[in-house]
């Protein structure tokens, strides 16, 4: 029955969605199909082949200005209908051979040598406000190769560079609308606050979840202070330069693509059933020497519910796009439109993203402007509670739903000690909804005094509205849970405004063998952000406004902004193409700092040498093709760890207190904030040493680079003394970090045969540590696991460690240390509670006793290495991508497990779970026993885990229809079908859901509090252009 609802409504949905996009496309097909109809009256053929003779297999040969193309076989053979007696244009082009034009005619066959392309470094990349030959960059910059990228069929921009990029960490989740963690070369501040987003020029503060993956044309990730010294504070911790598509000289084009994918959990958890439950429930009770409540009734054995298969579903994808785009020499536009949805794999969550996308430009002599648009809205409505955990805590005796109670929901046994809270009921009863608006834009205007020199100006605006609602309709799902109220409404807005004026002067000018790029910049940005949030409790029925509640509503209410300003500029010097410099300062104003610190300076600087250009290198050119050594330092700034007015004392109102007899409510203000006029910037200091190669005509090509940064004055909260009289604690500049690495490239590309193929692969390792904290260490995490202190990594785990089971009561008087008490030496007993069967711990002070302070580091939540591997193939009409990413060296609390296997609780267990009994010695599970024990200890190594993994992320097969057939159509001008399958495939040891684990701040990683696992996904799509 579940089955069959579930395709019915899946098949609505579907409809439902797509019906728009199919009206839109066949009134685009009509109208492409009367523009694009030529007359076939003559043939034009001809051989297409490559400076040895050899026919270039796979080439594209278009005729200019339309749609009307071929692709050569083979035998590097080509034919293709124009209209007769008419000379036209052909436009040649493979990948590996440069571009080329030539006119031909009808009936005259030709035969065409294609030049190759020996300069494929000359590819162009975006860098800070500007562009540069990949061949000149002196500092450290990941190009995407975004082709591949985009078959990850990723939900946002963060999931998609997953494993793309060396020195790029990336973790994500399989919850709707979420955005994932990047990180870029480890962590370079308390804050952990994540890279900077720029796109078309424009710097975003959103999350990810707005933005289409589809609209991209190019992504560069700059990693160090050379790369990215001209952003700033803002890019501190690394900037992603996002260009996105832009109309190209022709007549219109239209490109539509759709995909549709079904997802679903990609890992259960077998617990136990009803039966086994209760065998060891009765068990505990014995251990306890307590009653057993009696054998088990009729019903609860029929009881036997599998909370997994009730609360795990089939989830849904839908992913459409359609793209107009067209210019001409003095011009260009493209207009994109976007919809996207997802339906969670469990009951409760799900996400819709509608965007539209307008970039235009033109030119007119010396002048050149335009403008870049995105308005996207989204809707969410996010998971409620940790239900990941409670739905394997809930024993299989408990019904989903039982009318015999309050709620109407299962929630636990008296009788048999049954506890847990109903995963089903935390979503139905909680009604959140989550809606937002973004506008993001720039205009541009160019002006080319000379052809060296150039001044824009650039003016960006970001408006971004929030609108949260959330719906709580009070009925038990906790055993003997009470509440207060019958209902509750919170509604919550918002808005956030965003402007920036940038204005460069740009000059570049060669002077015989010397290239000069110099560019002066001044940068204003303005924010301004609000937010008011009123709850009331105790609605009408029926009525969710917040008029409709009986009781006084919460109100509350933020407004804030601040201020930016800054002056940069860069110089750009290379000598014969093959010595080159680059020095970058900037000079920022924040209004986040007092007037002593308000303003700082940047400045930064590489060098790079291409020794394959040089005299020397000649012999042997033909095996080494490129070969370049460059180096980097810098300093940047960072102020995004503080609020807008932390540096001030600030006072809140709305506070009060109750005072007199008859208990009056005096409304006043109370101080929320110490001031701190020397707070200054973080500063991040960052040098680099790489190489950049490319063998064997450049099949074979790579890049190594080590890195080495240092953080100073990094702003943290400091505990003060008691004798202070209050409890704010302000911030300071008492923070140091360090992280090193060493980042591997490596790739092999045939290009020129039936059978092209690509094979990259990326390795990264960053080694972090805290040289100061400002205090002894911190605590963070679940249970305090985490510790960071100076030596060791940032969130490190410390724990009780864990010597086995005792087996026999000697084992337990065994268990002794040596102490002085009263001036008196004596034996004492280590665990005087523990029996045969409970958890050995280890004294690591030595002191006779089992506490906090017997903690020992046991590992570390940041992994050794991280890697990448790309494997791509095409042959004919056939193409092929397989990638895949592995993390490997980092440890994970698991929480779950903690839950599930302390054996005190009753709470289910795992199906294999064999605890220790008279008869079972050969165990690691400690006995069951109602009661608190030692073996309750959440901070053990027990509940510490390997998180290594090493997963297939993508697999795509597609097949491209052949230009023969799509012509005969006269308006399809390519057509591509596909396949594909997201997270195929994991090997761990890991005994959680997945060991790939999202959120928690820099204190407190690694923590698996049944965060949301990424899912599996098998998806088809088809692409479509006219």
């Amino acid at each position: 029955m579940k089955a069959r609802m579930y395709g019915a409504r899946l098949r609505t949905l579907f409809l439902k969605d797509v019906l728009w996009l199919l009206l839109l496309l066949l009134g685009s097909i009509n109208a492409k199909a009367v523009e694009t109809e030529i007359m076939q009256k003559g043939v034009i053929s001809g051989t297409i082949i490559d400076e040895k003779g050899e026919p270039v297999i796979g080439a594209s040969i278009l005729v200019k200005g339309s749609t009307v193309g071929a692709t050569t076989d083979i035998d590097g053979k080509f034919t293709l209908s124009v209209p007769d007696d008419e000379n036209v244009t052909l436009v040649i082009s493979s990948i590996g051979y440069q571009k080329a034009e030539i006119r031909a005619k009808a009936g005259k066959p030709i035969r065409f040598i294609l030049k190759e392309d020996v300069e494929i470094l000359d590819e162009v990349v975006v860098v800070g406000y500007g562009t540069q030959r990949k061949k000149d960059l002196t500092g450290a910059v990941g190009v995407v190769d975004v082709k591949e990228m985009k078959k990850m069929n990723a939900p946002n921009i963060g999931q998609a560079l997953q494993g793309q990029v060396a020195g790029v960490s990336v973790s994500t989740s399989g919850e709707p609308g979420t955005s994932a963690d990047v990180r870029i070369r480890g962590i370079g501040s308390f804050s952990n606050v994540g890279p900077l987003y720029v796109i078309d020029g424009m710097i975003i503060n959103g999350s990810q979840r707005e933005f289409n993956v589809n609209d991209i044309e190019s992504m560069q990730v700059l990693k160090d202070a050379s790369a990215t010294a001209l952003y700033g504070a803002r890019g501190a911790n690394g900037v992603i330069i996002i260009t996105t598509k832009k109309g190209k000289e022709g007549p219109t084009r239209i490109e539509a693509s759709a995909n549709f994918g079904v997802q679903q959990i990609a890992k259960r958890i077998e617990m136990m059933n009803s039966l086994e439950f209760l065998k060891i429930n009765r068990l505990a009770y014995e251990n306890a020497d307590m009653e057993w409540p009696g054998e088990p009734e009729q019903g609860q054995i029929l009881t036997n519910t599998d909370w997994q298969d009730e609360f795990f579903k089939l989830g849904t994808t839908q992913d459409y796009n359609l793209t107009l785009s067209g210019g001409n020499m003095n011009g260009n536009y493209l207009v994109s439109g976007n919809f996207f949805k997802q339906d969670g794999v469990v009951e409760g969550p799900w996400h819709k993203r509608y965007s539209l996308r307008v970039n235009t430009g033109y030119k007119k002599g010396i002048f050149t402007f335009g403008e870049n648009m995105l308005v996207s809205r989204t809707e969410t409505r996010p998971m409620t509670g940790t239900s990941f955990i409670d739905l394997l805590r809930m024993p299989p005796v408990i019904p989903v739903y039982d009318d015999t109670k309050a709620g109407g929901y299962g929630t636990g046994s008296t009788q048999y000690q049954t506890y847990g809270t109903n995963p089903i009921g935390q979503q139905e009863t909680r009604d959140y909804r989550q809606t937002s608006n973004r506008i993001i834009g720039n205009v541009f205007a160019e002006l080319e005094f000379f052809k060296c020199l150039k001044l824009k100006t650039n003016l960006g605006v970001e408006y971004h509205n929030w609108f949260d609602r959330e719906k709580e309709t009070y009925k038990q799902i906790r055993y003997l849970e009470v509440s207060n109220y019958d209902n509750q409404l919170l509604e919550r807005k918002g808005d956030f405004t965003t402007i920036i004026s940038e204005n460069t002067l740009n000059f570049n000018k060669k002077f015989g063998k010397h290239s000069i790029e110099a560019l002066l910049g001044y940068t204003a940005e303005k924010t301004q952000w609000k937010q008011h949030e009123a709850s009331v409790k105790n609605l009408t029925e029926g009525y969710w406004v917040l008029s409709a509640g009986k009781t006084e509503p919460s109100v509350t209410g933020t407004d804030s902004d601040y201020a930016m300003t800054s002056i940069l500029g860069r110089i750009n010097y290379a000598y014969a193409d093959k010595y080159l410099f680059q020095f970058n300062i900037r000079r920022d104003g924040s209004s986040r700092f007092g007037k002593n610190y308000r303003y700082g300076t940047f400045p930064s600087f590489s060098l790079g040498w291409r020794m394959s250009e040089e005299k020397f290198f000649t012999p042997i050119k033909n095996v080494v093709d490129d070969l370049k050594l460059r180096t980097s330092y810098g300093v940047i700034g960072d102020q995004q760890a503080i609020g807008d007015y932390d540096y001030a004392t600030y006072i809140t109102v709305g506070e009060g207190a109750i005072f007199g007899p008859d208990q009056t409510f005096y409304p006043g203000a109370i101080q929320k904030g110490r001031a701190n006029p020397n707070l200054r910037w973080e500063q991040k200091a960052t040098f680099n040493i790489g190489v950049d190669f490319s063998m064997f005509d450049q099949h074979f090509y790579g890049s190594v680079e080590y890195f080495n940064s240092k953080s100073k004055d990094l702003l943290v909260k400091l505990p003060i003394s008691w004798t202070e009289g209050t409890d704010i604690t302000p911030w300071s500049n008492y923070g140091k970090l360090k992280n090193t690495g060493v980042e591997i490239n490596l790739g092999y590309r045939e290009t020129k045969r039936a059978f092209k193929y690509n094979i990259g692969l990326n390795l990264s390792h960053v080694k972090n540590e805290v040289l100061e904290l400002g205090e002894s260490f911190r605590e963070g995490g679940t249970n305090g696991v985490n510790r960071s202190e100076k030596g060791r990594s940032v969130g490190d785990f410390y724990v009780i460690k864990t010597n086995g089971i005792f087996q026999s009561w000697d084992e337990v008087y065994a268990h002794t240390t040596t102490v002085t008490e009263n001036g008196q030496t004596v034996t004492k007993l280590i665990q005087p509670d523990a029996h045969p069967g409970d958890i050995r711990y280890i004294d690591a002070n030595n002191d006779g006793k089992i506490d906090k302070d017997d903690r020992q580091y046991v590992g570390s939540p940041l992994p050794k290495f991280e890697m990448g591997i790309t494997f791509s193939a095409e042959y004919k009409n056939f193409d092929f991508s397989l990638f895949m990413t592995g993390v490997f060296g980092n440890k994970i609390y698991n929480v779950g497990k903690y839950w599930l296997e302390r054996m005190d609780e009753t709470s289910n267990y795992p199906k294999d779970l064999k605890p220790w009994t008279e008869e079972n010695h050969s165990t690691t599970t400690p006995r069951p026993v109602i009661g608190t024990t030692d073996n309750t200890l959440a901070y053990t190594d027990r509940w510490i885990e390997r998180g290594d993994y090493f997963r297939i992320k993508n697999l795509q097969v597609g097949y491209t229809f052949k230009d023969s057939w799509l012509r005969k159509t006269k308006f399809i001008g390519s057509a591509r079908l596909y396949v594909s399958a997201q997270n195929l495939w994991t090997i761990t040891g890991y005994s959680g859901y997945d060991p790939e684990i999202s959120g928690g701040d820099v204190f407190g990683q690694g923590n698996d509090n049944g965060h949301f696992p990424p899912v599996r996904t098998f998806s088809i799509g088809a692409q479509v252009s006219f």
